[in-house]
Parts: structure tokens; sequence; C-alpha cells
């Protein structure tokens, strides 16, 4: 090799090794943090597909099963809804360094008899500050009653905060559960459900993080009489997007069996739920 080559090989390589140095001391971290962050001025398309199945059968004395015939109760009683929706997250140019407004627009809402549960162009507004969720604080919709728009707003709340992941790295195996408390009524009572949601990270491959996903269903009466008995069952997966940082795939089998026993009668009641959302950002 040339003295003139030799050297200039030298100098290159006197300023490639500090970066060589820095990029081997800093490994990239192994796992990731779960957490969904929407960015500013971006439209994110949702389109969900839910379903449930339930099924009611009566049991007992002849005078209560006449009964329930005089008032047309079949028995069994079989009832299914489905619905798909498609709704839009927009996000608009920041107000302060911190936050920005966020609105969900509803597109489309349909069932099975082909009505639109939720009117199309309802929107729900609210505001994301710093790396948090959207905080949602107002419903606008023509056809919608006051109380229809309080009920709409908590569910949508709700749903969001169940994006709420706790902020650790987790490795491929990790798993982490999550509580959540609902109250059903029934019979001038409530059932207290605690639904437990793990998430196991399955695998990363091209950026997407795989989820493994189990429930369980907790039921306890306001009275303990003895005379409920409940729990359930679900299984699912979950998809998220790294680069994205948004869930781009979920779905959610469940299983739920209630039984509850009368003075002359009792009734045991199966559903199945089925659940699957998917997340895309729409370039414009």
């Amino acid at each position: 090799m040339p003295v003139e080559q030799s050297f200039l090989m030298r100098k290159i390589f006197a300023y490639l090794l500090p970066l060589i140095l820095i990029s081997c001391g800093k490994p990239k971290p192994e796992g990731l943090i779960l957490k969904i962050q929407y960015q500013p001025e971006k439209t994110y398309s949702i389109s969900t597909i839910r379903g449930t199945e339930t099924v009611i059968t009566y049991s007992g004395e002849e005078v209560a099963m006449q009964k329930l015939m005089s008032k047309n109760i079949n028995n069994p009683t079989i009832s299914k809804v489905k619905t798909k929706s498609t709704t839009e997250l927009v996000t608009s140019k920041k107000i302060t360094s911190l936050s920005f407004p966020v609105s969900l627009i509803y597109k489309e809402t349909l069932s099975l008899d082909g009505k639109n549960e939720i009117p199309e162009g309802t929107e729900i507004h609210g505001e994301i500050i710093s790396e948090n969720l959207p905080n949602f604080h107002t419903v606008s919709a023509e056809t919608l009653d006051d109380h229809q728009k309080m009920q709409l707003l908590q569910t949508v709340r709700s749903t969001f905060e169940q994006l709420n992941f706790p902020e650790k790295r987790i490795k491929i195996g990790d798993e982490f559960s999550i509580d959540r408390t609902t109250f059903l009524p029934m019979e001038r009572s409530e059932i207290e459900t605690i639904i437990t949601t793990t998430y196991k990270l399955i695998s990363i491959e091209k950026e997407v993080a795989t989820f493994e996903l189990t429930q369980t269903y907790r039921m306890t009466p306001e009275f303990m009489d003895n005379t409920f008995t409940g729990n359930g069952q679900g299984k699912g997966e979950m998809y998220f997007d790294i680069n994205k940082s948004i869930i781009s795939g979920y779905t959610m089998n469940t299983e739920i069996n209630m039984n509850k026993k009368f003075s002359y009668f009792e009734f045991n009641l199966k559903t199945k739920n089925e659940f699957s959302q998917s997340t895309n950002l729409v370039t414009k």
C-alpha cells in the first residue's frame, strides 16, 4: 500500500473509531414501552366490529313457566346484536407547546337491522395534553338528547382509559395485568364485576409487537344471598405499531355465564361477545 493511501486510511479510521465505539457502547434497548401517543395534525381511521349473542333459559315450577308464557317470553330467549362502525380520530395543530385539540368523528355505525345507531357526523371533542391520552369533554350531535350524549361521552372515555398502560419496559415473554371494575344492574341491585386483562408480549417483528390477551370476570352481587353465581373468560390478541405508537389491531372473544335463583324459578344466562378493531394512520 502506498504511503499516501496508508496515511489516508489511518486518518479515516481515526474519525470512524469514535462512532464505532459510541454505537457499540449504547446498544438498542430490548423490548418496548407500551405507550399510546397520538401526534398533532394527523387523522387515524378506526374500524370496529362488535357482536353479542345472548341465550337465557328459564326453569322452575309450572306456575312460573305458565306466567312466562302469558307474557310471551320465549324459553329459551335468544338475542343477537352485531354492529360495525367507522370513526376518525382527528388531531389539530398545537395550541400550546404541550397541547392540541382532538375530535372523534362517527362516519358510520350500522347494526344487523341496518339502523344507524349513532348518527353520522356525531363528534366528540377534547384535547391531548403533553404525551397523555385524549381527554374528551363535549359531544356534538343534533339528534341526541343530553342523556344520550352523556352516555356516549362516558363510553368513549372508558374506552380510551383502557389504553392507559403501565409505563415500564417489557421484554418478550413478560406479562402484566390490569383490573377494571363495572357494575351490572339486576333485580333492583347491582353486580360488581371485576374484569382482569392480562397482556403477554409474544413477539416483535417488523416494528410490530404482538400480545396475547386473556380475561377473567369476577362477579359479586351487592347482597350476598347465595342466589347468584357468575363468571366469565376471554381470549384475544393485540398488535402495537412501535413506530406510530398506536394499537393497529385488537381482537377479543369472551363468554359470560350467570345464574339467578328466585322463589319459583331460576334463569341461566350465557353471553358470547366478539370484538375486533383496527386503526390506521391516514395519509393525505
